[in-house]
């Protein structure tokens, strides 16, 4: 047979010192239990936030960067607006440039046919950078001239009156 149960408020084979000793050693064991929970929670959110705070400065950083390459793209943008708008000049100033050289011509013949003076092969004010030629065996380009040879003093003197003026032109006049 067995032994009966021992009554609830009997006392365990244990005595009383080591039973406080268990108790005390279970207590501790709690607390430290907690205290470490609760390092590794201020662990985890200190590291949380300063993940936060590293975001936050790569953020800047790029936000920097991103706002320097926008500041030149805009600078860019610019420079190429301008060039675009110098190019689309172009044409019409050399067409201006063109009309002023023919009637500076004009002027010129008639006032070397006035002095019935023979017209020089080439006039001063001629085209200053000629086209490039036509290449050896190639017919040349109907309305050009043949290269320009270098003026000299006596037609030069004659064509110098007043350069920054224009004259009208008179198409009645020879």
């Amino acid at each position: 047979m067995t032994a009966p149960p021992a009554p609830l408020g009997a006392e365990s084979p244990l005595p009383r010192w080591m039973r406080l000793v268990g108790a005390g050693l279970t207590a501790l064991v709690a607390v430290l239990t907690l205290v470490v929970l609760q390092q590794v929670q201020q662990q985890a959110s200190r590291s949380q936030a300063l993940e936060r705070r590293l975001q936050t400065l790569e953020n800047s950083r790029d936000l920097e960067r991103t706002q320097a390459l926008e500041a030149q793209l805009r600078a860019l943008a610019q420079r190429l607006q301008g060039l675009e708008a110098s190019a689309s000049q172009l044409p019409e100033l050399a067409l201006q440039q063109e009309e002023l050289r023919r009637q500076l011509q004009r002027i010129l013949q008639r006032q070397l046919l006035r002095q019935n003076v023979e017209p020089p092969e080439f006039l001063p004010f001629s085209d200053p950078m000629p086209a490039p030629g036509p290449g050896p065996g190639q017919a040349s380009r109907p309305g050009t001239r043949p290269a320009a040879k270098p003026a000299t003093k006596s037609s030069t003197k004659s064509s110098a009156k007043s350069p920054g003026k224009s004259l009208p032109y008179d198409e009645s006049r020879p």
